[in-house]
């Protein structure tokens, strides 16, 4: 099920629920009185919650409220991370994250958050911290990209983050970049009436020609016949 994401408002306890999935409670206004595996809280714009998939919650808010929820399948969250957030369950949010759900309520895509919750929340070298990078780079890939930010993404060293690109992807971590610059980059080409250029220094190319050389090496056409269908 990858991740999934909904915007919810709470009433009245409902009763006891569970489900087969991960979930996050994240606030975006509102306060939210929350049980869950028969422990007590208090979720706000300071702290959310972490449920474990099949552990029992309910909770019931009076007033105006409104809170993102993220289901997470198992391919998301790898054992680790999971045993690591059941030993926090409550979730302290850090300011960059409050800034993010506020971005949510002036209509910034949700999707957006996982990177950030990953990062935060996930132990550093998990699983999860490899998606959520992998993730934030498909998201924006013009962005700068180097190994640095990378392995600092991650939690890891430079040499490590190496190493865990090669054993996931078989590619180096710039490399994958770069892979992932151009898948985008062909996508948009062929859904958008984008000038290449623009197409170009979005995806992260230095100019419309890198874009072009890029594209030569991997299909051998131009940036214009790939537009045109002409594989």
């Amino acid at each position: 099920m990858g991740a999934i994401f909904h915007l919810r408002h709470y009433g009245q306890a409902t009763g006891l629920d569970r489900h087969d999935y991960a979930q996050w409670v994240l606030p975006l206004q509102g306060e939210l009185q929350f049980e869950l595996e028969g422990r007590g809280g208090r979720l706000d714009l300071l702290q959310g919650a972490f449920v474990a998939a099949g552990e029992a919650h309910d909770q019931m808010a009076e007033g105006p409220n409104g809170f993102v929820i993220v289901d997470c399948g198992p391919e998301v969250l790898d054992d680790d991370t999971q045993e690591h957030l059941c030993r926090q369950r409550w979730l302290h949010l850090p300011l960059a994250l409050r800034q993010g759900l506020a971005e949510v309520r002036q209509g910034q895509p949700l999707p957006l958050l996982l990177p950030a919750l990953l990062r935060v929340f996930a132990p550093a070298g998990s699983g999860a911290r490899m998606q959520g990078l992998c993730t934030a780079v498909q998201a924006d890939p013009g962005q700068p990209w180097p190994v640095a930010r990378m392995a600092a993404f991650v939690g890891v060293s430079e040499s490590r983050l190496h190493a865990l690109f090669q054993r996931e992807f078989g590619l180096s971590p710039q490399a994958w970049v770069s892979a992932c610059r151009l898948r985008w980059a062909k996508h948009q080409l062929r859904t958008s009436a984008l000038p290449i250029s623009e197409i170009a220094l979005a995806a992260g190319y230095s100019e419309q020609s890198a874009l072009t050389r890029a594209l030569r090496r991997e299909s051998g056409v131009t940036p214009a016949a790939w537009r045109r269908g002409s594989l």
